[in-house]
């Protein structure tokens, strides 16, 4: 019996199908099953009535079935969970194809009614082939990977977390970042120390007493956090990046201080998180904020970012020259207080 509101096969016909196809696997064309689940899809429920919430999974559902290859057998694998078994696709083509899939939704043009500040349609994924997993085990191995993916760095922070209802230090949460920043990309760690050390001094200068410059500490270390998660491959790309990509880099501000809520920090941290990449001329993201709108720490914060980013090679690009990026720091984007001790200290 199919999915009667998404029309894709249901979970049951699924694993009735797999026994059959499991059997016809070889090592080098393996049975892969893929699981993609719809990001936030908790937070659309809340916002959208029921039937809404209805249209925006047989929207995916279409992203889905659309995309996957004729051969392959997509379902809807419990609620916002979607399923593909693909014969003869070694482990890398299915997340190639997760990927296109990714591709797929982010340019998708959903109605006005889905279109909320910082959420769009966008998917984390598991997946497990069959050899060297047992079929049986197969649905099982594919769920953890999607675990896995979906809990990301907040099931691995959070393990570390300081435990409630101690009051958190700031050297914890320092801590905390700065670990798993260590254990990551270089680039990442590299630029977070840097941001750091050019915030604390703007803000020094500008005066920040010492618990808003404790909160500016705070803030610079678990800004990032979510980068390597949110961009992938494209944090080292080349080349210019694509529509998907760029959604993707602007979301690491809305899951870092998804993260900020889930260790109870201040509201005005998590907005110093979530807002560091707001600009004054309201180009920025995730929520195009402007000018009086956007916390003062928030464009320190920002605007250390960008300077480091700057003196940082790239792939497409070499590392500025302090005078270069000086010059390239703008007061259409952060307030000239800022700029000014900025540039002081540099």
């Amino acid at each position: 019996m199919t999915d009667l509101l998404t029309g894709l096969m249901s979970r049951h016909q699924l694993h009735i199908a797999l026994p059959e196809l499991a059997a016809e696997a070889r090592p080098a064309k393996p049975l892969t099953l893929l699981l993609l689940k719809l990001r936030d899809f908790e937070l659309w429920q809340g916002r959208l009535t029921p039937l809404a919430a209805d249209h925006l999974l047989k929207i995916t559902a279409n992203i889905i079935s659309n995309t996957a290859p004729r051969s392959a057998m997509c379902a809807r694998w419990s609620d916002s969970i979607f399923a593909i078994l693909l014969s003869s696709t070694p482990l890398w083509q299915a997340e190639s194809l997760a990927e296109e899939i990714r591709e797929a939704a982010a340019a998708t043009s959903i109605p006005a009614i889905f279109d909320y500040q910082g959420m769009a349609l966008d998917f984390c994924y598991g997946a497990a082939c069959s050899p060297p997993v047992e079929h049986t085990r197969l649905p099982a191995a594919a769920e953890e990977q999607l675990r896995h993916a979906e809990g990301g760095i907040f099931a691995e922070l959070m393990l570390s977390a300081p435990p409630l209802p101690d009051v958190p230090t700031l050297n914890a949460y320092i801590h905390l970042a700065s670990r798993y920043m260590a254990s990551g990309d270089p680039y990442l760690r590299r630029h977070s120390q840097m941001t750091a050390s050019y915030a604390l001094e703007i803000g020094r200068r500008l005066g920040f007493s010492a618990a808003q410059q404790d909160e500016l500490r705070i803030a610079a270390a678990l800004a990032d956090i979510a980068m390597a998660e949110s961009a992938g491959a494209a944090l080292h790309k080349p080349g210019p990046l694509t529509l998907s990509e760029y959604k993707r880099i602007q979301r690491h501000p809305i899951l870092a201080a998804q993260l900020c809520e889930s260790l109870f920090l201040p509201q005005s941290t998590v907005n110093i998180v979530r807002w560091h990449h707001e600009n004054l001329n309201g180009s920025g993201y995730p929520d195009g904020l402007s000018a009086e709108d956007i916390p003062l720490a928030a464009s320190v914060l920002g605007a250390a970012s960008a300077f480091s980013a700057m003196l940082l090679p790239r792939p497409y690009r070499p590392a500025k020259k302090i005078f270069a990026a000086k010059a390239a720091m703008k007061s259409d984007y952060w307030p000239e207080i800022v700029l000014r001790e900025l540039k002081a200290i540099v």
